[in-house]
């Protein structure tokens, strides 16, 4: 963190929603020591909302078990209150804070920012954990952020969290898979640690229904023999934002494409507003690139209403370089028009954002049981989210948010709150959570929001059919057990522990590692052609997953090297990330035992153990049709994605990792298959569609 000298021009700044300061000048001192420096910090933090509210946090988390703190973006909850806590002595004695985020980006971003304002070391004093990262040193982190998936993991090896005296959950209105889970499980861990206390802490959550959730004060007495405790029922606490007006627009009439709409609104902004960057919400990357290039088009027919634009797509895919472009000033002149997914609704801060376009749609992931499909799907937001985008628009200076929905249709027919992940997600990977941490009667586990029956059945027979579960629905030994340990989707950990037997475990976790990550591509804009020559350059006729083999050793080959990856718009920060999750993955298989070894190039054996993992996704080409594929279980028509090397290529028999929706539902990452395969690697799950296998 750089701070300003005294005697030199003074910065301008502006503040981002967690009280970070954004600085906007070249003359800083680097003395992060500089007494000056730490006390300007220190007013910073006074300033805050949440600041004058210390005191009540204080008193509410020692005398309630449960505090529920209510707290719009921009009141630096989330840097503040594990310090205040730090402050008021719950990491003494060895004792460890904890503080939750759903998503990984957040952890580290909060994190960084604590650390700057205790003037400590990250990784020392305060650290942070996400999968396949740990930046925290035993016996000296006090003030620890993690996700909530990385706690959920700790709770196998020490499930009463003995060394966390404090846990806050934070952004707990995302409502996330893992969040619900946490929930449940603390509430757990509660009955039998009553000193240990948590902190729900949301933007829009409904409180009452965490109030109820945690409210265990009527049927639960104080243990026999024990002092006075904290009281069980929740406390709630309500802390203001620190944004600034937001002038609300809505459209007339509905609109029937709103990616025109969201076009012409740029436009209309930038011809009458004065000087400001807007921030568009849309669901995907499609519609972005969409967008982008219908700006190009009217920049070049029309100049006079586009001029001075500078859009930015903003999405999970995008390279280093280009997502830095976001955070970059805006250039004197200029408007910059941020082109975002709903990752820009909670995870990241935008400065110089005045003017706010919400579709009023993003992309959810949802989840079918009875053809056991789960796609993304655009869908319409909650008002929850809704407030949440506009609200990005008052973080400077006044702003306007400009909705591309009707205000009838956001008071009347909007939902109030999203559905949580928990009820349209397929929940294998839960269900083995749970079983690993011992939790048995998954059916009747407290859940804050229960998941459908369907759901978590078809949850028990795929686990059953992957021979992870037995027929009491316990783990088995080892395969069960084993696959817990590792921290991948079970159908990957399988395919890993197939891999030994079929000696191929050095190129399997290659592809373990692959998959653990978005995309190894750069999604590069105007270059389709070349990028698709590059992809070809790798690609393999068994499939996606021998491409990324072959990706890999390219980039061993050439020495690890930036340049090679951007020639061949490969993602080099990706790339990297693979080559760390990979090494990761040794040290973790060889504690299972599983020895590595590589097949030499018999590429039989890597499909087989793929089958073992994926056999649930398997899929048959119709005959005579034009690229259609039958799932074998459900019968469901699907398609290979245009981003696989299988695009076009329509083999036979093949298997997928996942399923994207849009107008179609496609397959990603396919690996071509003998079918006669699917029976060896799972005879009990393929016995009943015997006369479907035939060639």
């Amino acid at each position: 963190m750089a701070f300003w000298k005294p005697g030199t021009e003074k910065p301008s700044f502006v503040e981002d929603e967690e009280g970070g300061i954004v600085l906007m000048s070249n003359n800083l001192s680097s003395s992060s020591s500089s007494s000056y420096g730490y006390a300007n910090i220190e007013k910073q933090r006074q300033r805050l909302p949440v600041y004058k509210y210390r005191t009540e946090i204080l008193y509410l988390v020692e005398n309630h078990a449960t505090t529920i703190i209510v707290g719009e973006t921009g009141s630096g909850k989330t840097t503040q209150i594990p310090q205040f806590l730090k402050e008021a002595g719950w990491a003494e004695g060895g004792r460890v804070i904890a503080c939750t985020q759903p998503r990984r980006l957040a952890v580290q971003s909060v994190s960084a920012r604590v650390a700057e304002e205790m003037g400590v070391n990250l990784g020392d004093e305060v650290g942070y954990t996400i999968r396949f990262e740990d930046h925290t040193t035993s016996g000296v982190t006090s003030v620890k952020f993690l996700t909530d998936g990385v706690l959920i993991r700790e709770m196998m090896e020490d499930p009463l969290l003995t060394k966390y005296s404090v846990i806050m959950v934070d952004e707990a209105h995302e409502r996330s898979i893992s969040t619900d889970i946490l929930l449940g499980l603390l509430k757990k861990i509660q009955r039998r640690r009553p000193e240990l206390r948590l902190i729900i802490s949301s933007a829009t959550i409904e409180a009452k229904a965490m109030f109820n959730f945690f409210n265990t004060s009527k049927n639960r007495q104080a243990p026999e023999g024990s002092t006075q405790g904290p009281k069980l029922e929740p406390a709630i606490l309500s802390v203001e934002g620190r944004g600034f007006s937001v002038k609300i627009h809505y459209v007339e009439e509905p609109v029937s494409d709103y990616i025109r709409s969201v076009v012409s609104t740029i436009l209309l902004i930038n011809e009458r507003e004065p000087p400001g960057d807007v921030l568009v919400f849309l669901t995907g990357q499609d519609d972005i690139e969409t967008s982008i290039k219908l700006l190009a088009e009217e920049a070049h027919s029309n100049q006079k209403n586009s001029s001075g634009l500078l859009p930015l797509p903003l999405y999970s895919g995008l390279s280093r370089a280009e997502q830095e472009l976001i955070f970059t000033p805006t250039p004197r002149g200029k408007r910059k028009v941020i082109l975002s997914t709903n990752i820009a609704e909670t995870s990241l801060t935008l400065e110089g954002v005045v003017y706010v376009i919400d579709s009023g749609f993003s992309k959810q992931k949802f989840y079918n049981p009875i053809s056991d499909i789960e796609s993304l799907v655009v869908a319409p937001i909650s008002k929850a989210s809704a407030r949440q985008r506009s609200g990005r628009a008052g973080r400077v200076r006044p702003g306007k948010c400009y909705r591309l929905y009707t205000e009838d249709y956001f008071l009347k027919q909007m939902p109030g709150e999203g559905i949580p992940e928990m009820q349209r997600s397929n929940l294998v990977s839960t269900v083995i959570q749970l079983k690993a941490l011992g939790i048995d009667n998954i059916l009747g586990f407290d859940w804050p929001s229960p998941p459908s029956p369907q759901a978590m059945i078809r949850a028990l027979e795929v686990l059953y059919s992957l021979q992870i579960l037995d027929d009491d629905a316990k783990l088995t030994s080892p395969t069960g057990f084993q696959v817990a340990e590792l921290p991948l989707d079970p159908m990957i950990s399988k395919m890993i522990l197939a891999s030994n037997e079929l000696g191929c475990s050095d190129e399997i976790i290659t592809i373990a590692a692959v998959l653990s990550i978005q995309s190894v591509w750069v999604i590069a804009r105007g270059v389709q052609k070349e990028q698709d020559e590059a992809k070809l350059r790798f690609a393999a006729a068994e499939g996606d997953h021998i491409t990324f083999l072959n990706v890999y050793k390219g980039f061993l080959e050439s020495k690890k090297s930036s340049q090679w990856c951007y020639k061949n718009f490969l993602n080099y920060q990706s790339m990297k990330k693979v080559v760390e999750i990979r090494d990761q993955l040794k040290r973790i298989a060889r504690r299972l035992g599983i020895t590595l070894k590589s097949c030499e190039g018999d590429i039989d054996a890597v499909r087989k153990a793929v089958t073992a993992g994926f056999f649930a996704n398997a899929c048959r080409l119709e005959p005579h049709s034009n690229g259609v594929f039958k799932t074998i279980r459900g019968s469901e028509e699907v398609y290979i994605h245009p981003s696989s090397v299988l695009f076009r290529v329509n083999p036979k028999w093949v298997v997928y990792q996942s399923i994207v929706s849009t107008e179609r539902q496609y397959m990603r990452n396919v690996v071509t298959i003998n079918p006669s395969w699917l029976t060896e690697a799972a005879p009990h799950f393929y016995q009943n569609r015997q006369n479907n296998m035939s060639l």
